[in-house]
């Protein structure tokens, strides 16, 4: 394994950002290695369209801070593998919402449960207060950078 070496004075002068990039990387790396049916990025989709029923492409687009062309190219390919369907809204055509097929649901909970094993692991040795402050702390850095 790889050593960080991150003595005290680089730690101090090291952006949040970067550990934070350097963790996805790494669980990018595992999801890839132990679930090769979707991309990692492709996690981020399936979920989104998992938790808000009925979301519209645009509105994808708009939380994932990506243009709706991105989402629709992304969504076609989703689409053509059988995880995501693409449905047109009767009073607006070019409206399209978004939900999972069995195929997508099934994708969603085997990549969300090798997520919590990951995640489990890089918790192990810590408590359950140390988790959940973390938590607290990384969802209002979430929400900071986004109004940002």
């Amino acid at each position: 394994m790889v050593d960080l070496n991150f003595d005290d004075e680089r730690f101090e002068t090291t952006p949040v950002f970067y550990f934070i990039n350097y963790i996805n990387v790494i669980h990018n790396n595992y999801l890839k290695e132990n679930f090769n049916e979707i991309a990692p990025r492709d996690f981020t989709y399936l979920s989104h369209i998992y938790y808000h029923k009925d979301i519209s492409q645009k509105e994808l687009a708009d939380l994932l801070y990506v243009s709706e062309s991105n989402v629709a190219q992304i969504i076609k390919r989703l689409e053509k593998n059988g995880y995501v369907k693409r449905e047109i809204v009767k009073d607006n055509k070019s409206k399209k919402i978004l939900s999972l097929t069995d195929k997508g649901e099934l994708a969603f909970n085997s990549l969300f449960d090798l997520i919590i094993d990951f995640e489990s692991q890089l918790f192990k040795n810590y408590s359950d207060e140390d988790k959940e402050k973390f938590k607290e702390m990384i969802c209002d850095y979430c929400k900071k950078a986004a109004e940002y």
